[in-house]
């Protein structure tokens, strides 16, 4: 017999008489014995439950084609997966896509790029030519050095490194312009041809006015003359006529310095044309540079002005004035050459200059 026999079996506890064990272990058998009923019977029940659930409200499961619809969700699945197959694809092709149209892209940035420094290049040449232009034909200096500054900023705005040579030959054109006596040359064109649209409302001398009224009356009795003498028959008088003609056309002159116009002083149109050209040739000869013929014809219509227009009028007086004022200013004569820059600028751009 082991220990936890002994220990059970104490001397206060007899044993039965058939040798089972103690009467006190029955009811405890008893109790669980009653358990283990109850709880076959709570399974029962349970099980019962769950199988009147399915039969009656649930009986649709045992009329579904389980193997049908697990087929069903196989075929299903493997659309899924071709359809995503597809799209892999279809992003795979949108990505080529992409990357082409990046690269497009990228090459018409690059062509932009180009063109635009193409454009501005093109631009600053013209500029340069503008400004050589305006000062070499219309000896404009203002003009000259606005265009060289206008191509300045605008290669300052490209910002290239290969272009900082012809930077440099436009600052020291640009010093060059701005160092100089620089006349208004388009002012005093200005003025010259202003001067010479006015020439019509200028007052003649008073005596020449007079000669010429006294000249169409000497016309008009010599036109009665000779009408008197042909109707006399006078052949004496008709050659004395002639002869005087003809000594009227012979004229000698001993004053060659204030020699007048070859035109007859009492022809207004032809007196006033002369001053208008003398005006204008001052304005051609000022534009294209020289100077020599300029103060010559400024010589000529002031004379002009002396001798045929009334010298006592205001206006003639302001009009000498002026002309004397022009007379006496100041003309370069010798131009800078700013031309430096454009062939350094086509030089650099590749470009050839042009005839």
């Amino acid at each position: 017999m082991s220990d936890t026999d002994a220990e059970n079996t104490s001397p206060e506890q007899p044993a039965s008489p058939d040798g089972n064990q103690p009467a006190t272990t029955r009811p405890a058998g008893r109790v669980r014995s009653g358990l283990a009923l109850i709880l076959s019977l709570v399974a029962i029940i349970g099980t019962g439950y769950v199988w009147y659930t399915v039969l009656y409200q649930n009986a649709k499961l045992f009329t579904m084609d389980v193997v049908g619809s697990i087929d069903r969700i196989k075929s299903d699945t493997n659309q899924i997966q071709d359809a995503l197959g597809g799209t892999a694809k279809e992003i795979i092709t949108l990505k080529e896509t992409q990357d082409t149209i990046r690269a497009a892209l990228e090459k018409i940035n690059t062509d932009l790029a180009r063109n635009r420094l193409e454009w501005a290049l093109t631009e600053t040449e013209q500029l340069l030519v503008i400004a050589n232009n305006r000062l070499q034909l219309a000896r404009d200096f203002h003009s000259s050095l606005a265009a060289l500054r206008a191509a300045d900023m605008q290669l300052q705005q490209l910002a290239s490194p290969k272009l900082l040579p012809v930077r440099k030959e436009l600052a020291r054109e640009i010093s060059l312009l701005e160092s100089l006596d620089k006349t208004d040359i388009s002012g005093i064109a200005l003025r010259l041809a202003n001067m010479a649209e006015n020439v019509d409302r200028l007052p003649l001398m008073h005596d020449i006015r007079l000669h010429s009224g006294d000249d169409l009356k000497q016309l008009a009795m010599a036109g009665g003359a000779s009408e008197q003498t042909v109707a006399d028959g006078g052949w004496r008088k008709t050659a004395r006529s002639l002869w005087q003609d003809i000594l009227s056309l012979v004229r000698f002159r001993d004053n060659l310095e204030n020699q007048r116009p070859l035109l007859p002083p009492e022809q207004q149109y032809f007196l006033r044309e002369n001053l208008r050209l003398m005006l204008y040739g001052a304005q051609q000869a000022l534009l294209q540079g020289s100077i020599p013929v300029f103060q010559q014809n400024l010589k000529s219509a002031q004379r002009l002005l002396r001798e045929y227009y009334d010298v006592n009028s205001q206006v003639i007086l302001a009009m000498q004035d002026d002309l004397a004022k022009l007379q006496n200013t100041q003309v370069i004569t010798d131009l800078p050459d700013i031309s430096t820059s454009l062939a350094t600028l086509r030089r650099l751009g590749g470009r050839k200059a042009e005839p």
